[in-house]
């Protein structure tokens, strides 16, 4: 084999394919509009290369198979980079680099989720690696708008296994 051969291979299981994840120019009001309209919700992952844990995101969490049905049916996701220079157009209309609008956001870990209601108002910042069902339990929050009678970390407590 050649070595451009093998180094694919090697790069290839850290890229898992998300299928709710949406080509964006990073114009939230837009991507809030354009789920709204098709009955989803938006959800950003804030990441950084070389993060272990959004890796981990990727190939277990986002591999699993309820987790692509669940999200895939009712979410949009956008991906930020907490040190990027792409500019980003706030639901604010303000344009920031990714860096600015992660610090605007107070995200300074990755990975981190931030989950919209269908106005673009900040429902929830998830930090950190979630497990597959954990990640199922707060799309059910946010989908099945259990956000207008609790808390999420009241319903995580109540649905928990």
């Amino acid at each position: 084999m050649n070595l451009a051969v093998i180094l694919l291979l090697l790069i290839l299981p850290t890229f898992a394919y998300v299928p709710f994840l949406k080509p964006s120019f990073l114009n939230l009001r837009e991507d809030v509009e354009e789920a709204t309209k098709e009955g989803k919700y938006l959800f950003i992952m804030f990441h950084q290369e070389g993060c272990p844990f959004c890796d981990r995101m990727r190939r277990i969490t986002f591999a699993d198979r309820q987790v692509q049905e669940y999200y895939k049916r009712n979410f949009y996701m956008v991906e930020i980079d907490i040190r990027g220079a792409l500019e980003v157009v706030d639901l604010d209309g303000q344009k920031l680099t990714e860096r600015d609008f992660s610090r605007k956001h107070g995200i300074r870990a990755t990975p981190t989720f931030m989950f919209f209601d269908k106005k673009g108002k900040i429902l929830a910042k998830v930090p950190g690696y979630i497990e597959p069902n954990e990640f199922l339990l707060i799309g059910r929050w946010v989908a099945e708008e259990h956000y207008k009678r609790t808390s999420l970390v009241n319903f995580l407590r109540e649905n928990k296994r």
